[in-house]
């Protein structure tokens, strides 16, 4: 599981369930008021909404790794993922490309997190 800092919990559930397809696992609100949000993804992946608070946290919104990729995800239907992913508030910054270790694209959230996406099919053929 990987921690993202977001400007707001329910715009981002909202982005990442409906554009890219991750389901909700919990959200809950504990007593201290903090609230507890988890997605997960096919195969296991695994994310944490935390909703920036303080000014050094909104300065780390989508700059989490800096300008390099922040996150892996291997997905089955790659070709067809990408395209609808296309369609919504996901940038795809490189399209994809076969390499030595398989076929990736690079995308960019809406937040400005980079992501690598591999094709898990290739991968497995390879």
């Amino acid at each position: 599981m990987v921690t993202i800092v977001v400007p707001e919990i329910d715009d981002a559930i909202t982005h990442y369930t409906q554009d890219w397809g991750f389901a909700l696992i919990e959200n809950t609100r504990h007593a201290s008021g903090h609230r507890w949000v988890e997605l997960g993804a096919a195969g296991g992946a695994r994310l944490r909404l935390a909703e920036a608070k303080s000014d050094e946290q909104r300065s780390a919104i989508g700059r989490q790794a800096g300008e390099s990729v922040a996150f892996f995800l291997s997905i089955a239907d790659f070709d067809e993922a990408i395209i609808q992913w296309s369609t919504t508030a996901i940038d795809v910054l490189e399209a994809p490309r076969s390499e030595s270790y398989g076929r990736v694209a690079v995308l960019k959230d809406k937040y400005g997190n980079r992501w690598d996406v591999f094709d898990k099919d290739y991968a497995a053929a390879a």
